[in-house]
């Protein structure tokens, strides 16, 4: 059988980069004890874990089929992330009328941070405010998406001033022309966060929302997912069909409404669980994917194919995806090795 281990450092997460080895287990002859009874026999008794019981596809006991060939390979990257930030001048206004004291931009800050808390080290942040210089200036990317972008992001959202217009369309037209989210490696993605409609470069109306819209389906075009945030009481009560239109066009189905503190940071948790995902891509296509038995730290992981709680094998991807208690084990960093094997097709 084939054997991938997953190696990851310490206690970090599954998306992190590692190294998947398959190990050879073959005798001289190219023969592997296949029916448990410690010879190299090339006899099968259809019980590959040794354990005398039937054979079957929900067995978590692994197997001692013949290994197959011996590689080192790269497991899935982590995912780009570019927060694309709405600083206009409507931001300094309450999120919602029932705590007056409470301002957009004091909820934004308080969420960026716990975000950066939750997945730096399990994504790689990049920041782009609008507008930039004047009023209606579109947003460049002023933090690179990269491994240790959080430390700057923190420091430049702690020091976040609103002030200006809403140029939306632009800045998703930049952040669409922006090389980073160019990775041909990794998933790419951008998150929207806005408290209002567009108002440039047309002083808003049909044409500045439809020049939004456009920038969503050009980053889409290009493969990059978008997920929308409407901050604020106001756009959520009021406007938000063009959110929704944004979120459909982006990939992402549904837009987050935030009209408080608590619902910004659940938005920004469900879109950082969406982006660090619970699976593992395969660079081998299993030959019998019913063979398929995953180990945590050495221990088995139930193959769950109602997707509750354990593993399953997704062939259209060619990926190993984690359910329930198991992706939170993930999610958590609880797991440091993952051990994957695969069972070489019986001979004809």
């Amino acid at each position: 059988m084939r054997v991938l281990r997953i190696l990851l450092l310490g206690m970090v997460p599954v998306a992190l980069w590692a190294v998947l080895v398959w190990v050879p287990a073959c005798s001289e002859n190219g023969s592997a004890d296949q029916d448990g009874n410690g010879l190299n026999d090339g006899v099968s008794d259809g019980n590959p874990d040794g354990s005398g019981n039937a054979d079957s596809p929900g067995d978590t006991n692994g197997a001692d089929f013949l290994v197959c060939d011996e590689e080192v390979l790269d497991a899935s990257p982590l995912s780009n992330l570019l927060l694309v930030v709405d600083k206009s001048a409507s931001m300094n206004d309450p999120t919602a009328g029932s705590d007056p004291d409470r301002t957009k931009v004091m909820d934004l800050r308080d969420a960026v941070n716990f975000l950066l808390d939750e997945y730096d080290g399990k994504i790689r942040f990049g920041w782009m405010p609008f507008p930039n210089q004047d009023d209606c200036d579109p947003g460049v990317v002023s933090v690179d998406v990269g491994d240790d972008s959080a430390s700057t992001i923190r420091m430049l959202v702690n020091a976040f001033v609103a002030w200006g217009k809403t140029p939306t369309g632009e800045t998703l037209s930049n952040a669409a022309a922006y090389e980073g989210l160019q990775d041909l490696q990794r998933n790419n993605f951008v998150v929207l966060v806005t408290d209002g409609l567009p108002t440039c470069p047309n002083g808003g109306g049909q044409a500045d929302s439809d020049l939004a819209l456009a920038g969503v389906q050009q980053l889409k075009v290009q493969g990059i997912d978008t997920f929308v945030i409407g901050l604020g009481e106001d756009i959520n009560s009021s406007n938000p069909q063009l959110l929704t239109d944004m979120a459909l066009a982006g990939g992402t189905n549904n837009y987050h409404p935030a009209s408080s503190l608590d619902q910004l940071k659940a938005a920004f948790e469900e879109i950082g669980k969406a982006i660090f995902d619970c699976n593992l891509s395969l660079e081998v296509v299993p030959e019998t994917p019913d063979w398929i038995w995953v180990y945590f730290d050495g221990q088995p992981v139930s193959r769950d194919r109602n997707h509750q709680n354990g593993f399953d094998y997704n062939g259209i991807l060619n990926q190993i995806d984690f359910y329930g208690p198991a992706c939170d084990r993930l999610l958590n960093g609880e797991v440091s090795e993952i051990e994957v094997k695969m069972g070489c097709a019986p001979p004809d």
